[in-house]
């Protein structure tokens, strides 16, 4: 047993689910030796910020949380500070030295690292950065805590090969790894004994899992689980096996999230997507011949470098032709090292913002 710690841990999480799960785990761990979850910042002894990078937007409120901070750090000036996630795989050591109340950053491959990480910087009171494990498959902890009940957030991988021209995550979270199937199974057997009876599998690419379906029919079985879902899913790697399953298989969401990012085929290419206008309708009317009451969402980009009206008008097209019942809309930002920012960003940013009101309100035509 370890023994027992007096320091409360906060953890403020931005961006996608995977992140939630990430600040889940790391809780998690941190519990298990002795920490104490903390109600608030200012009841924190440690406050960990759980970043994400994948658009400016998201950054630029990271470190205006973090800066929020100032006064909490005079008065308490024994808090520790850390930022963790794909911000902080990003920037390394320059978070340290454009923001000095950050004591630590710590790489997504390094999050098993953090009680000692923890513990180093409350004892000696010196900055680390540990960014070294990006690429590196994540230990089967496995810690207890879990956030809400009955729904539970189960990671099958990490990490993306598919290297998106306008999308940072290849390169803060590493090349595609994969957990073990019987890994995951174990977990969620566990999680149904424990009174969980929904499921939520996450990944960059989930559908890329070799043996996806597969692992769909294992789930399908666990006395106790109602229902499966999973995100996110790229069209290329969406197939006619995998919908018969969806189809087939009573406990699977028939819901299906598939980002289209954009109907333009110049765009689409521009953004190394691996698929035209055409491949995706002919993806989302294969899902509808094998799921005929299911439903798709999905992700739009607006204001890719060099769109016209008439590539955005291809990207209404789509929309209103696969009837969407949802999505999310996102103005492009530059992310480098990702490919998409030597591009020059001439969309303006009042051209962004109609697009993605009019992109919405498309959206929202969609949904009976």
């Amino acid at each position: 047993m370890p023994a027992m710690n007096k320091n409360k841990v906060y953890i403020k999480t931005f961006g996608c689910q995977m992140n939630v799960r990430d600040s889940e785990f790391v809780l998690g761990i941190l519990i298990k030796e002795g920490f104490r979850k903390a109600s608030s910042m200012e009841d924190a002894d440690v406050i960990i910020f759980n970043s994400c990078s994948v658009r400016g937007h998201a950054e630029e409120r990271l470190f205006n949380n973090i800066w929020q901070l100032k006064k909490l750090k005079k008065k308490k000036p024994e808090l520790v500070i850390g930022v963790m996630g794909c911000t902080a795989q990003s920037y390394k050591e320059k978070l340290l030295e454009n923001i000095p109340l950050v004591d630590f950053v710590c790489g997504p491959g390094n999050e098993g690292d953090l009680p000692g990480i923890v513990k180093n910087i409350l004892k000696h009171r010196c900055p680390i950065v540990a960014i070294d494990k990006v690429s590196e498959k994540r230990p089967e902890l496995n810690p207890r805590y879990r956030d809400t009940k009955p729904k539970a957030l189960v990671s099958i991988g990490e990490g993306c090969n598919n290297f998106c021209s306008y999308c940072i995550v290849p390169y803060v979270r590493g090349r595609e790894r994969s957990r073990e199937q019987k890994d995951i199974v174990k977990e969620i057997e566990g999680l149904a004994k424990r009174g969980f009876t929904e499921v939520m599998l996450l990944g960059q690419n989930v559908n890329s899992y070799s043996g996806f379906v597969k692992l769909l029919e294992r789930l399908n079985k666990i006395k106790g689980i109602k229902l499966i879902r999973f995100m996110t899913s790229h069209p290329k790697d969406a197939s006619e096996e995998l919908f018969k399953a969806i189809g087939r298989l009573k406990k699977v969401d028939k819901r299906l999230h598939l980002p289209l990012q954009s109907g333009s085929d110049r765009v689409l290419k521009l953004m190394n997507r691996g698929y035209t206008q055409k491949k995706y309708m002919d993806v989302i009317k294969l899902f509808k011949k094998y799921v005929p009451k299911g439903s798709v969402t999905t992700d739009i980009i607006v204001g890719f470098p060099s769109e016209t009206e008439k590539d955005f008008n291809d990207t209404l097209k789509v929309i209103k032709k696969c009837g969407f019942e949802g999505g999310f809309v996102f103005k492009y930002s530059p992310r480098p090292p990702a490919k998409s920012h030597l591009l020059k960003d001439d969309v303006s940013k009042e051209e962004k913002e109609r697009r993605h009101e009019k992109a919405l309100t498309a959206l929202k035509k969609g949904v009976k």
